[in-house]
């Protein structure tokens, strides 16, 4: 689930991919509706054609089996209306007599010469009822009797007529079909005829359907199965079973589905069957399938090819505008758009232009502006500081007048007068850290006897920092919130320390005193700039120093507050001393 927004979003934040998946979904879509629509039609006119195939296929082998019908029908009537052989066959003749076997020669003769009148040859035997055999060529049927099973089979064969498949010794390996009929005078059954139509015969008469793809199954009148080119494990009633039970035209033997064409000749009433596999009637429609898979493949790959080649050069121009907008605004170096037609892509390009250049304008007078409200919060903290100051030290010089010597007043009215140099007659922005700390110390100098408090300021500053430049009066409000929350009723000595260190051209400042802390809502109300309640006025100092730095360095300065609320208080903060050339004339001063 987590996927598919990622990839959605992707989508829609990157023109040349939409572009891409527009072309591959036009590109591709009308292909899979025309072959979803076209490849049902394929398929049902593969299979009809394949039936049509089947059915005139059927028709040609009854044809052949009614003409082969015909020509045994025929030959037989020839024996038997053989007035000759009609009495030879009444006869009771030995035939190891001279007269006998000239007899059974001429009978066999006769057979051996109308197994050539018709177009197929086939071999005929006779079997008389006194177990004389003759025949033009068939060696298995010399070992039948006019007794053995299949001539009773003949004999008791309805509507006169018995067929047959069998295994002749010549061609052991495949099946012949056996014609038998039965020569009767006067009701008496004189002899059995047996006609073997060879398996080659039959291999003539199916064609292109003795093979592995298609099953031939022939049937007598009486539907039984007489032949088939096919090997089931199947018995020959259940073959007739499936193939009679039929629905429609789909046959299941032996787990396998087949399509059946079933027609029966109109002279002998022989009943064809031909299945003919699924596999292999859909076979033509895998290769289309196939086919398929391959054009929709190419169609796929030349798609992604020429949508890519059409939307790399759409959207090059717009890629080449977004990354210089981004180059604008990561840098703030103006574009330079080179384009040559005079399109919409250079209308928006020139507009670009034109907004970077009001934006440029925008931000001077923005820093004019913040410069100018620098001025002027320097000018109303000092016109703040002044009064407060100076009220604190009349009254820190007045009592001391009244309780302590001499040395303390003047202590406390030379630091007083230094400050009032610095905040005075300094005008600049920046002065050094050195003029910074100073102050400081005669600011705590001054505050350690109006609280009647001992504190004392340690600074572990190197001396080459000493001369980098700091906003004026930055640090003061900060060692004015260590004395007035860290330090009231506080029995103990305060402590303020302060650190400097510069890394990699950001000075870091770190204040610590060992006081009783803060809470953390106090930080918060400290922090929070939008404070404008009465009783957060003594935080104002902070928050304008805090506010100070964000408009000189934006993002390039850091501050922060640490307390645990009851043994220390730490105030961290760091800017880039590269910044003002005011700082370095302060430097000079």
């Amino acid at each position: 689930m987590e996927k598919h927004p990622k990839l959605i979003h992707y989508f829609k934040s990157h023109f040349n991919a939409r572009l891409v998946l527009i072309f591959l979904f036009n590109g591709i879509v009308p292909v899979l509706l025309i072959s979803l629509t076209t490849y049902p039609f394929w398929f049902r006119t593969m299979r009809s054609k394949e039936l049509t195939f089947t059915y005139s296929r059927i028709s040609t082998i009854n044809q052949a089996l009614d003409s082969l019908t015909t020509d045994i029908e025929q030959n037989i009537t020839h024996i038997f209306s053989n007035e000759d052989i009609r009495s030879y066959l009444k006869e009771d003749y030995d035939e190891i007599t001279v007269e006998g076997h000239k007899k059974h020669v001429l009978i066999e003769n006769f057979l051996k010469s109308i197994s050539n009148y018709g177009e197929f040859a086939c071999s005929y035997t006779i079997i008389d009822r006194y177990n004389r055999i003759y025949t033009n060529g068939s060696n298995i049927n010399r070992l039948q009797s006019f007794h053995s099973p299949l001539c009773e089979s003949v004999k008791l064969a309805s509507p006169g007529t018995y067929y047959t498949e069998r295994n002749l010794y010549s061609t052991d390996s495949e099946k012949a079909l056996t014609y038998g009929r039965v020569l009767k005078e006067e009701g008496e059954i004189l002899a059995v005829i047996l006609v073997d139509i060879s398996p080659e015969l039959l291999h003539s008469i199916l064609g292109d359907y003795d093979g592995n793809n298609y099953q031939v199954f022939i049937a007598n009148p009486n539907n039984e199965l007489i032949y088939t080119n096919a090997v089931h494990l199947l018995s020959k009633p259940e073959i007739m079973e499936h193939l009679l039970s039929a629905q429609g035209t789909t046959v299941i033997l032996e787990n396998e589905r087949y399509e059946m064409a079933h027609a029966s000749s109109l002279l002998t009433n022989y009943h064809t069957y031909v299945l003919v596999p699924h596999t292999y009637i859909y076979k033509d429609s895998g290769n289309i399938r196939v086919l398929f898979v391959i054009i929709l493949i190419l169609v796929f790959m030349q798609t992604i090819a020429f949508s890519r080649i059409i939307s790399k050069s759409l959207s090059r121009k717009i890629l080449l505008i977004k990354n210089e907008l981004l180059r604008f605004i990561t840098t703030r170096e103006k574009s330079v758009f080179h384009h040559k037609n005079n399109d919409e892509l250079k209308e928006i390009s020139d507009g670009i232009v034109y907004l970077e250049n009001e934006i440029d304008k925008m931000l001077e007078e923005i820093q004019a502006n913040a410069e100018k409200q620098r001025r002027l919060e320097l000018q109303t903290l000092q016109q703040q500081l002044n009064p407060h100051m100076i009220y604190n030290a009349l009254n820190t010089i007045t009592q001391l007048a009244s309780l302590q010597g001499v040395k303390n007043i003047e202590e406390v009215s030379l630091a007083f007068t230094r400050m009032l140099k610095l905040v005075s007659k300094n005008t600049e922005n920046f002065v050094t850290l050195r003029q910074e700390i100073g102050f400081i110390k005669d600011y705590i100098s001054i505050k350690k006897y109006n609280n009647f408090q001992n504190l004392t300021l340690q600074c572990d500053v190197a001396a080459p920092l000493m001369e980098l430049p700091v906003l004026k009066l930055l640090l003061q409000p900060f060692i004015e919130n260590c004395i007035k929350h860290g330090f009231r009723n506080f029995e103990e000595d305060g402590i303020i320390f302060l650190y400097a260190y510069l890394e990699e051209e950001q000075l870091h400042i770190i204040i610590e005193d060992n006081g009783s802390g803060i809470r953390n809502d106090q930080i918060e109300q400290i922090l929070n700039l939008s404070c404008q309640t009465e009783e957060d006025y003594s935080n104002i100092g902070i928050r304008s120093c805090i506010e100070r730095l964000r408009l000189q360095y934006g993002n390039r300065c850091t501050f922060s507050i640490d307390s645990d609320g009851q043994s220390f208080t730490r105030i961290s903060l760091s800017y880039p001393v590269k910044e003002d050339p005011h700082a370095s004339d302060a430097s000079r001063r």
